[in-house]
């Protein structure tokens, strides 16, 4: 029988009257609670009753007496108070009881007057959250589950699990369009997030073209958004997320226009994927030009109610030509997250491109034999719905979009510099033998390969699950340095110094993103490599060589950055080198970061390692998020083709309007002028024979009747 069904059985009551009788003084007894066998059985099915008390009373004894007492009547056993829920008591049948003995506990129950309510337990089915989709491309989502090499995914199954899945956040993709009536897409489709600056309407739908490639928006949309479950294609990242669509690459494309798109729907969009940029030709530089520039700063400090869009940029795909995206001006603002990626080994492909202003990695394609990425597609021209051939950069940035919402579903409130934060205190660095890795004076690692290493949606979750938001941003120039000094030739090289010691009226202790702005001129601008050294010492390569890049005309005020040194002290000595032939004109050094100390960075570290285990996203823990700004409404309105045709028309409009009124002025300038000589040859003739002229008016006078109007006298 065991032991304990043999209490039972034969002690139990004795057992429950001792603990009644004596609650607290048996120091070592077989009853918890006052009266609950430690080694309880579990009710059998069907005999158990859920059972709340009346009692005028909240004393815990007294309660757990009162139910004793009532389960004794009834024939059962009290196993105690149902978890914290003050008044509600399981009580047992006991074990091998007989049918009958069921039927009276519920009359006696039913009948009692200590019994408010009562309930006969009853076996539920329930099943877990399994992540079995039935989306026929999901098992080949190797970048969600990678089944072939281990930890070679963005680890976000077990983020879904605890049903965090982007909702409540939208992400919005700025692109040449998204086919938002697909199926996988429509479920989650924004249609307030949406625009189209290329037909000035507010339907982005993709328009097909003679390349068939206007197909990129909506497998970026699909990555983060596509619907599981509905037996088509695949999963997106952020599956519980909205999803719209700026359409504004498939046309002309000028400074106003990308201005509109940074800031469309701000109040609606949470999240920005751009994956896109200038030419990845190894010897661009270029980037957003001012109204680029100012909608940027602007999205950040009056998006999402005033805690900022989040700008998810690519960092290229020019790698094959050397090119470096601190050559690219989207990609080194400290407005944007700028974000690589690696195969599904982990290693960095052909195309991508390396910088100092990296902030992390995520999959994407490789060579030939290794895969791509699954995702949907759009159904016009030659597409299925579905392709598993998206690759580049432009497949990395939307993961990282996805994940950015996923972090924002569990904390709306963090603001556009808590999301890099994040980023920078979670991102994995990894084994790679040809990444160049180098931890900072804070204890970040970081290479130009990989930026502050791999994307991890469990880790980026829980450290936003316990985030305090950092304080206000703090930055510190320099004065313009006037150098006019030459660049001569290894070991020679040019170096400058700037110590920045003053920081302390700034309030700035720790450092985010530092800047360096520089005007030269090279003979050949992409022979010069440009090093910032941090006062730690930490090292960035701000400006690498680039081969193809043969431009005479050097670098006009150009911004290059790095993240290297984040989280370190900011006062100290800053050193920027420069290699080749060529003359430095003038530089900058700008330095962007924050009131939080040194300790304090450590701090963050270690309870945002201590927030790894999940236990946070199982409990209700949640830190009080403010209300945000009241932002008032959009006031761009982009020069589209449209437009600009609707005032070429008024224009012409306007011209031969003016045109015709020019030619009844002078029409009428005319015939004044000929009326006037008319008169005036009229009053000569008048002087010659005035007598002649007097008669006939005369004459006439006296035919004509006068008339006259009575007047008053």
């Amino acid at each position: 029988m065991g032991f304990c069904p043999f209490l039972y059985n034969n002690f139990l009551p004795v057992l429950s009257s001792l603990c009644i009788v004596l609650p607290f003084t048996v120091p070592i007894t077989l009853c918890l609670h006052h009266h609950v066998c430690l080694c309880r059985l579990p009710c059998l099915p069907g005999r158990s009753w859920a059972v709340r008390l009346h009692s005028g009373t909240e004393d815990r004894r007294t309660l757990d007496m009162l139910a004793h007492s009532v389960a004794q009547e009834a024939g059962l056993h009290s196993q105690g108070q149902i978890g914290q829920l003050e008044g509600y008591y399981l009580f047992c049948d006991v074990p091998e009881g007989k049918a009958e003995g069921v039927a009276s506990a519920a009359r006696v129950l039913a009948t009692h007057p200590s019994v408010a309510w009562h309930s006969q337990e009853q076996l539920l089915r329930r099943a877990k959250r399994s992540m079995a989709f039935n989306d026929p491309h999901y098992p080949k989502q190797w970048h969600l589950h990678n089944e072939v090499t281990a930890g070679m995914d963005i680890n976000v199954t077990g983020v879904w699990e605890h049903n965090i899945t982007g909702l409540g956040v939208t992400v919005v993709v700025v692109d040449d369009g998204v086919q938002h009536t697909l199926q996988d897409i429509q479920p989650n489709y924004s249609p307030e997030g949406s625009y189209d600056l290329n037909s000035n309407d507010p339907d982005p739908m993709p328009h097909p073209d003679a390349r068939s490639d206007n197909h990129h928006g909506t497998r970026c949309a699909g990555e983060i958004a596509a619907v599981p479950n509905n037996s088509f294609c695949a999963v997106g990242v952020a599956y519980g997320s909205r999803v719209a669509g700026i359409r504004v690459l498939d046309g002309p494309l000028t400074d106003s226009m990308e201005a509109v798109a940074f800031n469309k729907h701000y109040q609606v969009n949470d999240v920005y994927s751009c994956s896109w940029g200038p030419d990845d030709d190894g010897r661009t530089v270029d980037g957003p030009h001012p109204l680029g520039k100012a909608a940027l700063q602007h999205g950040v400090i009056a998006g999402r109610r005033g805690f900022g869009s989040i700008f998810v940029v690519a960092s290229g795909n020019g790698g094959q030509y050397e090119d470096d995206c601190n050559y690219d001006g989207y990609a080194n603002s400290i407005y944007t997250v700028t974000i690589g990626a690696v195969d599904e080994t982990g290693k960095m492909p052909f195309y991508a491109e390396k910088c100092a202003s990296m902030l992390a990695v995520t999959f994407s394609s490789g060579d030939r034999q290794l895969r791509s990425i699954v995702t949907s597609d759009w159904s016009l021209q030659h597409g299925t719905g579905c392709t598993e051939g998206h690759t580049g950069t432009s497949a990395a940035a939307p993961l990282a979009a996805g994940m950015v919402a996923l972090m924002l579903q569990v904390r709306p409130c963090l603001t556009w510099r808590d999301v890099q934060n994040i980023i920078v205190y979670t991102a994995k660095k990894y084994e790679d033998k040809d990444a160049e890795w180098k931890t900072n004076g804070a204890g970040f690692s970081h290479s130009h390969q990989h930026g502050f290493g791999l994307l991890n949606a469990w880790r980026l979750v829980n450290a936003a699950k316990v985030w305090e938001s950092v304080p206000f941003l703090v930055s510190y120039q320099s004065p313009v340095l006037k150098e006019g000094k030459p660049i001569l030739i290894a070991p020679s090289d040019l170096s400058l110094t700037w110590n920045a010691s003053e920081l302390q009226h700034s309030g700035m202790q720790t450092l985010e993103h530092v800047a360096v702005t520089v005007t030269m001129t090279h003979p050949r601008r992409g022979s010069v490599e440009i090093v910032l050294v941090c006062p730690s010492g930490m090292s960035s390569v701000i400006g690498a060589r680039r081969s193809m890049d043969v431009d005479r005309s050097g670098y006009t005020d150009w911004t290059f950055s790095t993240v290297r040194c984040w989280g370190e002290r900011a006062e100290g000595q800053y050193r920027q080198g420069a290699l080749s032939l060529g003359i430095l004109k003038q530089w900058k050094l700008t330095l962007y970061g924050s009131s939080l100390t040194f300790e304090e960075v450590k701090e963050r570290q270690r309870i945002v390692e201590d927030s790894m285990g999940g236990q946070y996203l199982n409990s209700s823990y949640s830190l009080p998020c403010p209300p945000g700004l009241d932002i008032p409404p959009e006031v761009f309105s982009p020069l589209t083709s449209n437009i600009l045709k609707y005032l070429l028309f008024l224009g012409c409009v306007a011209f031969f309007g003016s045109l015709y009124y020019i030619l009844e002025v002078v029409m009428a300038q005319l015939e004044l002028s000929r009326l006037c000589r008319y008169r005036q040859m009229g009053r000569g003739s008048l002087e010659d024979g005035a007598e002649l002229q007097m008669h006939p008016v005369a004459d006439l006078e006296d035919q004509v009747p006068l008339i006259t109007t009575d007047r008053p006298t």
